[in-house]
């Protein structure tokens, strides 16, 4: 069934083209279904190739470039593996460094609906164990709306694991893909835990199923740490939960399970183990947790539980958690960054205003002592163990290295704090890069600074020179919001494979490894006392031999730069606000065009001449803002979209003056949407067909020469139908027996990374990753001779996290189930081969097509219906001749009407000619019982010589083409095609809803046409049992025949002319006006 479209400019003329709805050329659409008669009463289903198998896609990530961690609890490492764990957005990469100091990554995610290997009871909330953490007991609430973990199995793709019916949504706010925060690997480097999940760092493990889920917090985790003997685990909530609790872990299967608890409200920094003790550390606050001194519960405050949960035993109910404060004295005022253990019952402790510290617990009695005071402020601190010293980095990238003997020599010099004026305290404006982490490994340091770069320092020389010029191995990265990505053809410059934008200005070259070749920087003009609405490159585009870059901000100025060297030789003021999107081609004669567009609803037209850009023409057509645009056929048509919900076709035109050629467009079409578009691109095998997607969750496909919609389709999930606005259209055409045409989009409800099979309008796979939105993505073909490496393609997203993603799309085929079902163990009775039985077999069949029983009649009815005919006339004595007409066959799948003898009696008077009345009724009985002989399209348009008056219309025929009883016959035709079609398939039905909805229509039209008959007295008793049975009348009547029906009741439809002779019916119209 058609699916629902926007109205176009030929919105009139889209018959073939909407039900036809695979991806072909225009002119190939709508050759399936016919609404013309045929000769078989079977509609034949639409062409494809038999047995086409289907296929599946897996998007597996192979690379992250940046990082998400900016402050110590993202960032652990583990020195006997020489590893080291990062947050990446929703993911945690679990960096190793080998000899010859090469980096691999893994990546560790796992969906929010995702079983653990060892569920996790929750104690706070035993009855209805959450999705994703819910801390305490709630009061209670509705029935009816219940979070459940799915535990269905990981799929290649994970449209399966959204379990909930609603079709309103696909995840809940609880349920959403949240950010990775912290993370901490375990002493024995057996476990991984980022946030709330425990993995196993295991070789073979799998990266999206955790061993435990810790599902007791509420609002997220800031904190987490593992205990030195890797027994315990410690997570501290956000402040808006507000919980502290201690897991004690499985060692063998890492399964969790809650040991102790407490309430900690203060703003907490960093968390750190020492001894058998939990620091934590933050703004005014120093305390210790101490796991050996259980405080017994109140027996004035007797617990309190839900009316669905029992209460827990005193041996499943967890301890609570002792915890007593440093006194801080005249530190009262410091924040404390960053804490780290030197001993089992010591601990460094430093503030961003350089102060450090020693926490001494060597009698249980928690003492803070001042040590020295540094130059800048502290970020983060690192002990090496083995050579007994202390690292301390901060801003500026400063670190510096310090003897755990000599700073704790210096605390019986300076036990307290006193003189103020030592301490460092730094500007507040002061933004300079900071080290953020360190983790140091026997030969080197690995760092993050606030850049989001990661650096290995050789460890002999850190402190001794700038950390930049120290790195053996840098992987930069953007340090704000990645707006856009571009793709490079080789060759080029910097041997990159494509480029990134980022907010600030910044444009990297990146290779498919991830390795950055070079960084180059766009200059943006800031309005002076306008610091809240900062400037931002908004878009950058370059040309096809990468010698020129146009960009464009958001305070609507466009820069040409030159790329090598690179350098700004022009800037215009293009627009009255943010530049939205940048267009360039360059013809066959070297001319490079530069189409520019912004919310100021102008779409503006340039061309470079000598390192400038001249403005051609602005065109003001749109009145709302202008979101994308298209150059297409060497420049030869543009297209923009506009949020007042039409996209704009315009035609190259050329004039020669005084030898130059001038170009300019003109308006050509107006492709009106129900909706405002999102985002539109071209299908690669010909740039006839615009697809487009809109913000009513539709994808659009359009013929852009004759401006029609194609097709369209709601970008839904199959199992749950939930329907998502997709945006950064890609489409990739199809390969031979390797990947169908697909197309790739961005989710912008639940920011996750989508590719359809852009032939059967099936959602293959989606995955996700970035946790602040996706802003750009590309799709790259690999270039590979290997078997293996066919039908695998790159794609590239970047987020407004900073993080860059490469992923791997891998398009299979899908084998039959006959195929891939195991084959059932042959017995040795069976082993040899037997005749296959005839009861077996499938019973044979030969169904006779209404074509070739045209060619068969039924001789005995023929002349039982002549012998009749010629009796009728001698008994009667009329020699008037009758025109005599040829038997018509009935409409296919529907019979002739018969006239039975209650029909045929009438309670008029009696007329001499009653005679020629039953002569008729003979003929019509004789006429309806003969075999069909021929097929109804060619049947007699003619009904003989009539004596109507000319203001009486004519009878036609009851089955003419166009009349309402060929429409009717029609319909029925489609729904038993249809109904059988419908049997025999399992695929899933867009546009069932419309259908049920059509079909209710209908019936209801049908049932108010019979009582509006009735009422008005037009009803006839043939007609009636005509609309009742869905029969058709038969063969036209004689002329002379009809002039003897006066026995039959008159009715508006069948009337008599002013002689009292022949009949007349009316005709009727559909709704649509057809006759």
């Amino acid at each position: 069934m058609d699916q629902p479209m926007a109205n176009n400019i030929n919105s009139n003329n889209s018959n073939g083209h909407i039900l036809g709805s695979k991806i072909k050329p225009p002119s190939a659409l709508g050759a399936s279904l016919k609404i013309t008669p045929a000769n078989s009463p079977i509609l034949k289903p639409a062409t494809r190739t038999p047995h086409k198998p289907s296929h599946h896609s897996i998007l597996s990530l192979q690379t992250v470039i940046g990082t998400t961690t900016s402050n110590p609890n993202g960032f652990s490492f583990h020195e006997p593996t020489k590893s080291f764990a990062l947050c990446a957005g929703s993911a945690t990469i679990l960096a190793e460094i080998d000899e010859d100091l090469n980096i691999s990554q893994r990546f560790f995610r796992a969906r929010p609906t995702t079983a653990p290997v060892n569920p996790v009871q929750s104690f706070y909330n035993a009855s209805t164990p959450p999705t994703t953490p819910d801390t305490r007991t709630r009061p209670l609430q509705p029935g009816g709306r219940t979070s459940v973990i799915n535990g269905a199995a990981y799929a290649s793709s994970p449209n399966a694991e959204w379990g909930e019916n609603t079709g309103s949504r696909t995840w809940t706010s609880r349920e959403r893909i949240k950010a990775i925060t912290c993370v901490s690997i375990s002493p024995n480097g057996r476990f991984l835990a980022p946030s709330s999940l425990i993995f196993s760092t295991a070789k073979d493990s799998p990266l999206d199923i955790p061993l435990s889920i810790m599902t007791d917090h509420s609002f997220g985790i800031r904190s987490l740490a593992f205990s030195p003997t890797s027994q315990y685990l410690a997570t501290l909530g956000d402040m808006n939960d507000g919980f502290l609790f201690i897991w004690s872990v499985n060692l063998k299967n890492g399964a969790a399970k809650l040991h102790s608890t407490n309430k900690c409200t203060s703003f907490v920094r960093d968390i750190c183990w020492m001894g058998n003790s939990l620091v934590t550390v933050g703004i005014r606050h120093v305390k210790v947790w101490r796991l050996g001194e259980p405080r017994p519960n109140s027996p004035s405050k007797p617990q309190r539980f839900t009316l669905d949960s029992p209460a827990p035993s005193s041996s499943a109910s967890p301890k609570a958690l002792a915890g007593r404060n440093c006194l801080l004295g005249s530190l009262g005022d410091c924040t404390f960054t960053c804490v780290s253990s030197i001993s089992e019952s010591e601990a460094i402790v430093c503030s961003d205003t350089g102060i450090v510290c020693i926490l001494d617990d060597t009698s249980a009695q928690q003492r803070l002592h001042f040590v020295k005071s540094v130059s800048f402020g502290i970020c983060s601190v690192a002990v090496d163990y083995e050579s007994g010293t202390v690292w301390l980095g901060g801003r500026d990238r400063i670190i510096q290295k310090y003897s755990i003997e000599e700073l704790k020599s210096m605390v019986s010099q300076s036990p307290t704090y006193s003189d103020h004026e030592e301490r460092f305290s730094p500007s507040p404006k002061m933004r300079r890069p900071a080290i953020i982490s360190m983790g140091i490994f026997a030969t080197h340091m690995v760092t993050v600074d606030s850049t989001r770069a990661i650096r290995v320092c050789p460890l002999d020389r850190v402190g001794k020179d700038h950390v930049d010029t120290l790195a053996e191995i840098s992987l930069p990265a953007h340090r704000d919001a990645v707006l856009g990505i571009g793709v490079l053809k080789p060759p080029n410059p910097h041997e990159a494979d494509f480029f990134t934008w980022s907010s600030g200005g910044t444009v990297n070259f990146w290779s498919l490894q991830g390795r950055c070749r070079a960084t180059r920087r766009v200059d943006l003009e800031q309005l002076p006392g306008n610091d809240d609405d900062k400037n931002e490159l908004k878009i950058l585009r370059n040309t096809t031999d990468m010698k020129e870059f146009i960009s464009g901000d958001k305070y609507g100025v466009i820069r040409l730069i030159i790329g090598d060297p690179w350098k700004c030789a022009n800037e215009v003021r293009a627009h009255g606000g943010e530049v939205t999107d940048i267009a360039v081609q360059t013809n066959n004669s070297g001319i490079t065009m530069v189409a520019t567009c912004g919310r100021d609803r102008m779409v503006q037209l340039f061309k470079i001449v000598d390192d400038s850009l001249e403005l051609i023409q602005t065109m003001d057509e749109h009145v709302g803002a202008v979101g994308r645009l298209l150059l297409l056929n060497e420049g030869e048509k543009l297209l923009s979209c506009s949020s007042d919900r039409t996209v704009i076709v315009r035609d190259r035109m050329t004039r020669e003056t005084d030898g130059d050629t001038t170009v300019a467009f003109s308006l050509s079409k107006v492709l009106t949407l129900k909706a405002s578009p999102v985002s539109m691109t071209i299908y690669p095998d010909g740039e006839d067909t615009l697809i487009l997607s809109t913000i009513d969750r539709h994808i659009h496909r359009f013929d852009i020469p004759s401006g029609r919609q194609i097709h369209s389709f709601r970008a839904s999930d199959p199992e749950t139908n939930d329907t998502v606005v997709v945006s950064s259209l890609m489409a990739n055409s199809e390969v031979p027996e390797q990947s169908p045409p697909l197309l790739v989009g961005v989710s912008t409800t639940d920011k996750s990374i989508r590719v359809y099979d852009f032939e059967k309008d099936i959602l293959l796979t989606r995955e996700f990753g970035h946790t602040e939105g996706v802003s750009d993505i590309v799709l790259l073909e690999t270039k590979s001779t290997d078997a293996k490496e066919k039908g695998k393609k790159t794609l590239i997203s970047t987020g407004l996290d900073g993080i860059i993603m490469i992923w791997e799309l891998s398009i299979q085929q899908q084998q039959p189930v006959q195929e891939i079902q195991p084959s059932a163990p042959v017995r040795a009775e069976d082993a040899t081969p037997t005749k296959e039985l005839t009861a077996v077999k499938p019973p044979l069949r030969r169904i006779l097509s209404k074509t070739e029983l045209a060619g068969y009649h039924r001789l005995d009815a023929i002349r039982q219906a002549l012998r009749r005919s010629e009796s009728n006339h001698r008994h009667n004595g009329y020699n008037t001749p009758t025109i005599s007409t040829p038997p018509l066959p009935p409409p296919r799948r529907s019979s002739v009407m018969m006239l039975d003898t209650k029909s045929r009696r009438s309670p008029s008077p009696p007329s001499p000619k009653s005679h020629s009345s039953r002569t008729l009724s003979a003929k019509i009985s004789s006429s309806s019982l003969r075999r069909p002989s021929l097929d109804f399209r060619s049947r007699a348009k003619s009904n003989g010589n009539t004596n109507n008056t000319p203001s009486t219309p004519s009878p036609a025929p009851t089955s003419e083409f166009g009349s309402l009883n060929m429409s009717t016959e029609q319909v029925c035709r489609t729904l038993r095609a249809y109904r059988k079609k419908l049997n025999g398939s399992t695929d899933h039905l867009h546009a069932a809803t419309e259908l049920e909805r059509e079909l209710d229509l209908t019936v209801r039209a049908l049932g108010e046409r019979s009582k509006r008959i009735q009422v008005n007295g037009n009803s006839h008793p043939q007609l009636d049992s005509h609309v009742k049975t869905g029969r058709s009348l038969g063969a036209p009547m004689p002329v002379k025949s009809l002039k003897l029906a006066r026995r039959m009741p008159s009715t508006p439809n069948l009337g008599r002319n002013i002689n009292g002779g022949g009949l007349y019916r009316t005709h009727s119209l559909d709704p649509d006006g057809e006759g």
